[in-house]
């Protein structure tokens, strides 16, 4: 009996992971599209000047110093310099396992071998998100993976107007934490989950119970901004190796389209949070309303007037209230 020996070689195929985050999808939110450009984030930079030089130390004060005598105290400056330094942007970046992503290096090192010590200056590298929309849903959150070292700190900051920024997620986070999730991904990548909504009630809690009613962002609101701080303590000697952040599978809910139609008028909605004593109006952008007020169901006056700039605005109740009124009744209407 002949036996043939039949040789049977497999390929197999290594297929590229997906980016897609199913929890992501499934909530509804969208991925930051970076294989062409920035898609709407703006990177933002930070310039200081750092003090380098040569210093001796000489005996110190109240020790006899060299050969008995009494004199050559302390530190003396042989020479010193200054330079300014600008940190380096966030760039669009295709990362080792072929996914496009962000990067932040560190700025290269500069201070001289001679120079016996320099004075370090934290520097911060920002990119901020477009507007997102947080109005359509409940369930906004921010997802992205990161790989980051000792020497450069990620943080998560967010904003309701560009102006004013509040921390909300730091590595190793002591603040929020009921709300933040990590995972470990592939390639020593971390995944973070922030459910923004849910966030965003504690933080105004949080600013009610300090009377920073002003600084409350609704969670249900359709402006807000997203940036991602990075922040860079790493070595200045010349010949160190620069350090970096990479941030990739960046999900966030959806942007606003300012060209977007407003929805038919909206009947304009007035709500009292009294264990945070703020008042909530609600209504549709750029309509200007009145706030009216009666003691009888009546007799009404108008106690303010305003102009909405998004559809959800947040105040002290103090601002409305008449103390001089046992009993107030409040309404909305449109500015004839």
């Amino acid at each position: 009996m002949n036996y043939q020996t039949i040789s049977i070689t497999l390929l197999i195929l290594c297929l590229p992971q997906s980016e897609a985050n199913d929890e992501a999808i499934r909530l509804g939110l969208k991925q930051v599209e970076l294989s062409k450009d920035l898609n709407g984030w703006k990177p933002v930079t930070q310039s200081k000047q750092i003090r380098y030089g040569e210093w001796t130390t000489n005996a110190p004060i109240g020790q006899v110093g060299t050969g008995g005598g009494w004199g050559n105290w302390g530190t003396s400056v042989v020479w010193e310099d200054y330079k300014t330094v600008t940190s380096n942007e966030f760039e669009r970046a295709s990362l080792n396992n072929g996914e496009n992503g962000l990067r932040i290096q560190s700025i290269e090192p500069f201070v001289p071998s001679n120079a016996t010590k320099y004075y370090q200056e934290e520097l911060g590298s920002f990119i901020i998100s477009p507007r997102i929309d947080l109005s359509t849903t409940t369930q906004d959150s921010l997802f992205f993976q990161y790989k980051s070292n000792t020497k450069m700190n990620l943080e998560i900051w967010i904003s309701k107007d560009q102006d004013s920024y509040w921390g909300i997620w730091e590595e190793n986070p002591n603040r929020f934490r009921n709300h933040i999730s990590a995972t470990v991904a592939e390639n020593d990548f971390t995944q973070i989950k922030i459910n923004l909504h849910d966030l965003l009630i504690e933080m105004g809690q949080i600013f009610c119970d300090n009377e920073r009613h002003d600084a409350v962002i609704n969670p249900e609101t359709n402006e807000v901004y997203i940036a991602f701080v990075a922040y860079d303590n790493a070595e200045r000697r010349l010949g160190s190796d620069p350090k970096m952040i990479e941030i990739k599978s960046i999900w966030t809910s959806s942007y606003y389209s300012d060209g977007q139609l407003q929805p038919a008028p909206i009947d304009p909605v007035i709500s009292f949070d009294h264990k945070c004593s703020s008042v909530t109006i609600s209504g549709r952008v750029g309509e200007t309303y009145e706030l009216q007020t009666s003691s009888d169901l009546d007799d009404w006056k108008t106690s303010y007037s305003f102009t909405l700039e998004t559809y959800f605005e947040t105040y002290p109740i103090s601002d409305f209230q008449n103390t001089t009124m046992r009993t107030m009744f409040f309404r909305l209407k449109h500015k004839p």
